[in-house]
C-alpha cells in the first residue's frame, strides 16, 4: 500500500484514546504498525510522519502491520 503517514487521534472518547500514526491512502486510513514493533508508541515510525511511503504487510482490522516501509522519492 502507498500513502502518507500522519499522526492523528485514535479512539476518541474511549479507553483506547491516544495519538496514533496512520497510513492515509486517500481511500482509507489505517493505524500503521511495524510487524515486529510495539503496539503503542513505536518511536521508529516518527521518521515517516509527513512522508509518502510504500508498505508491504497485511491488514488486520483497522491496522496495517508493515513488514517493510519504504519512503517514496
Amino acid at each position: 500500500m502507498t500513502g502518507t503517514v500522519v499522526r492523528a487521534p485514535f479512539g476518541t472518547g474511549s479507553k483506547s484514546e491516544r495519538e496514533a500514526i496512520w497510513l492515509d491512502t486517500g481511500d482509507q486510513r489505517l493505524v500503521l504498525r511495524r510487524k515486529d514493533g510495539p503496539t503503542f508508541g513505536d518511536r521508529a515510525l516518527d521518521k515517516y510522519v509527513g512522508k509518502r511511503v510504500t508498505c508491504d504487510g497485511f491488514i488486520v482490522g483497522y491496522s496495517l502491520l508493515a513488514e517493510r516501509i519504504k519512503p517514496v522519492p
